[in-house]
């Protein structure tokens, strides 16, 4: 595990596959982000959520309040979490499309 800045109570882990799983690291492409909570950032979001994904890292909240949304990579992971007025996304909204785009104008105008 890595300690982070310590805005938000979780921890950083690396994603661990055994060689049979097939699954690679770092995580790459696109993948289905399930909203686990509503919130600003997938305010009138699209049906069935899909984002780009670079990654071989992932945070593991310690508060289950502090999770927007979970994506599944060989378990499920955190892909968003918000913790007061801190914003995380696991994912790369400026690679996913429109998905992305209705993600960042939703935060834009949180923040306006």
């Amino acid at each position: 595990m890595l300690q982070g800045l310590g805005l938000v109570d979780a921890s950083t882990v690396r994603f661990k596959f055994a060689s049979s799983s097939g699954l690679r690291i770092p995580h790459m492409g696109w993948n289905s982000v399930v909203i686990r909570k509503e919130g600003p950032l997938f305010c009138d979001m699209y049906p069935n959520p899909v984002f780009y994904f670079v990654h071989s890292y992932h945070v593991v909240c310690r508060n289950a309040e502090d999770i927007l949304s979970t994506t599944d990579y060989g378990y499920d992971f955190v892909s968003s979490l918000q913790s007061a007025n801190i914003f995380g996304t696991q994912f790369h909204p400026e690679k996913s499309h429109k998905y992305g785009l209705k993600l960042m104008k939703n935060f834009v105008e949180l923040v306006h």
